[in-house]
């Protein structure tokens, strides 16, 4: 059994996918800087990572004028789109009933993770909200968790992480609490191993049995 009482997840790619919304939103920023519309599966890999490096790997800018644009579009189109992965309801439900304590810490800012929460009815749920602008350096930083562990009264020895990229690894690490790694759907399988998480699971439905220690759960090699 893990021995944790706090529990910290990523958002997107763990335990949501608002894939559509920002394909929308980046695309709508594109076109009003006069620059070219990039495919769904270029935008989708970058989800969980910071815009500006998205951007700077597509070549374009001026970043200040595309973040703005994307921001006005997202507000909407990123809330409108977001659904739970499959499982991720049960789960976190169940989580809660069973007492743990959870928080959200992600790179999307506040206020649109607060109306996802909203929109999903999961208020109760994770009392604990840290978005992008709530801090100087977003993940891999690890200064999100960090926040995040804090607002719960948390500390290293009994708080466990819950990602899906290589930034939520090494953000994890570099505090140091362990980190469950979880099967992005938006690719990045192989680097998600190569960061070495404590665990990986397919879907975040095997994460209560991991916790309760009645299942197998996969170590990273």
């Amino acid at each position: 059994m893990i021995s944790s009482r706090f529990l910290v997840f990523d958002l997107d790619g763990t335990l949501i996918d608002s894939s559509a919304g920002v394909i929308e939103a980046v695309n709508y920023s594109l076109r009003m800087t006069h620059h070219p519309e990039r495919e769904g599966a270029e935008i989708s890999r970058w989800i969980g990572f910071p815009l500006e490096k998205m951007y700077a790997d597509f070549g374009v800018g001026p970043f200040a004028d595309l973040y703005h644009h994307f921001q006005r579009r997202a507000a909407e189109s990123v809330v409108r789109s977001s659904e739970p992965l499959e499982g991720a309801e049960s789960t976190v439900r169940l989580l809660h009933e069973r007492g743990w304590r959870m928080a959200i810490a992600t790179t999307k800012v506040h206020h649109h993770v607060e109306a996802i929460i909203e929109k999903l009815g999961w208020g109760d749920i994770f009392p604990v909200i840290v978005g992008g602008d709530d801090v100087t350096r977003v993940k891999p930083d690890p200064e999100a968790f960090r926040l995040a562990m804090s607002r719960l009264g948390a500390n290293s020895e009994d708080t466990l992480v819950i990602g899906d990229t290589t930034n939520d690894v090494l953000a994890a690490r570099a505090i140091p609490v362990p980190v469950v790694g979880v099967v992005s759907p938006y690719g990045g399988h192989e680097s998600l191993l190569a960061a070495c998480p404590d665990y990986v699971i397919d879907t975040i439905s095997e994460l209560p049995i991991l916790l309760n220690g009645n299942g197998e759960g996969k170590e990273a090699i």
